[in-house]
């Protein structure tokens, strides 16, 4: 969930209003060609990856065996935090009675259904604020187990910033066989080695005979179900949100509709009104004292840096073919990515999202820049699958109360 801390109209610049993107004049003699072959960067860097990939992956290895237990051990807290918050203990039954976490969640159920009976017969106020008291203090309970537990697990892990630098570009990724084999010539225990070795299709890890193949593995998810708004153990907030994942060979792409939810202490009256006024030029009614709100989106980018050149990176509708109204978010290509970005959506691409749509991304080479005059060299495209259900839903649950009833349940008044 986007917390920026920006004004709306900053939010908004970042979209299709840049005059960047106004004025922008796209040919595409590349276009062809690039689509068809890879990026010219592409594979001296995939090869480049899976020989650095060897050491980083054999070391995440032996790391994977010691954190396993506190893994499981976090994975079962968080379950329990959720079954509490839904107050549904068949999310986790049976419960484990060894583990002191297990017992503490199976007493304050049983204790729990206790005060809710006595107060349906006898409707004492003084029963709910002991149940509130109760699962408070639970609450804090499991965060605190699950604190400990993520120390005890960063100091296995160390503060080696180089192997995490390193790992965000290897975890998750398509090898090249060939590049592997080369960099394990003298490590052939770890697991990793074994299978660019051995062929196996149904190992760990993925990989391609050439790094010229990448560019023809795609990959789209379906855009999520979304969700009510609720707890997570580490005392932030999940849910409220709908996305879509894309990849290209190593290249992943994540695109969110999701609120940017902000106290109205923080912000100030000006900006609150600002934002009240967006959502009321939008037709959106919202009156929640507490917070102000903007349906948003947020972009990811995973890229190492750029594989074709180019300057610019645009999310949009259609085939660019009129960019002032096709894009809606423009970025720099960066150099050391990835890219991240987060904005308020306007109501127009709100309904072309609702009407399903498609959205890709592409990447431009600016040739003039002061023309504004640029070259299309890729794209990359996300599924429509799912996208205008999710996205149609998602909306309505923000705007016609039921987010604002459950951010009062759970920040209420009195609490």
């Amino acid at each position: 969930m986007q917390n920026p801390w920006k004004s709306i109209s900053t939010l908004l610049s970042v979209g299709g209003s840049a005059v960047m993107v106004a004025l922008l004049s796209l040919g595409s003699p590349a276009q062809a060609e690039a689509q068809g072959a890879p990026p010219p960067n592409m594979v001296a860097d995939e090869m480049e990856r899976s020989r650095s990939c060897v050491p980083v992956l054999s070391q995440l290895e032996e790391l994977n065996l010691a954190l396993d237990p506190l893994s499981r051990r976090m994975d079962r807290i968080e379950a329990l935090y959720q079954a509490v918050a839904l107050e549904d203990s068949m999310r986790v039954a049976p419960f484990d009675e060894a583990r002191r976490e297990d017992r503490l969640v199976r007493e304050w159920f049983e204790a729990d259904g206790d005060l809710a009976r006595e107060y349906v017969e006898s409707e004492d106020e003084a029963l709910l604020e002991e149940r509130r008291q109760l699962r408070g203090e639970l609450e804090e309970e499991l965060e605190q187990a699950f604190r400990e537990i993520s120390q005890e697990a960063n100091e296995i892990l160390g503060e080696d910033e180089d192997f995490f630098d390193a790992l965000s570009s290897c975890d998750g990724a398509i090898l090249v066989r060939e590049a592997v084999l080369e960099a394990c010539e003298d490590d052939d225990a770890s697991t990793v080695c074994r299978e660019a070795g051995g062929g196996d299709v149904d190992g760990v890890y993925r990989f391609v005979e050439v790094a010229e193949d990448l560019w023809d593995v795609e990959q789209l998810r379906p855009w999520t179900n979304p969700s009510g708004i609720g707890p997570r153990p580490d005392g932030g907030l999940g849910g409220a949100s709908t996305g879509t994942v894309a990849r290209r060979g190593n290249v992943r792409l994540a695109l969110a509709v999701e609120p940017i939810l902000l106290e109205r202490s923080e912000v100030g009256p000006e900006e609150a009104a600002e934002y009240d006024a967006h959502l009321e030029a939008m037709g959106f009614e919202w009156d929640n004292p507490r917070f102000v709100m903007a349906p948003g989106m947020a972009v990811s980018l995973g890229i190492d840096r750029p594989l074709a050149d180019e300057t610019h990176y645009l999310l949009h509708f259609d085939d660019l073919s009129d960019p002032p109204s096709q894009v809606f978010w423009s970025a720099e290509a960066d150099a050391e990515g990835p890219i991240q970005g987060g904005f308020a959506a306007s109501d127009a691409v709100l309904a072309r999202l609702m009407a399903g749509d498609e959205v890709s991304l592409t990447a431009i080479r600016l040739t003039d820049e002061d023309e504004l005059e640029g070259d299309v060299l890729y794209s990359l495209g996300f599924t429509t699958m799912g996208q205008a259900e999710a996205v149609t839903a998602l909306l309505s649950y923000l705007v016609e109360g039921q987010f604002s009833e459950d951010l009062d349940a759970l920040f209420p008044a009195d609490g």
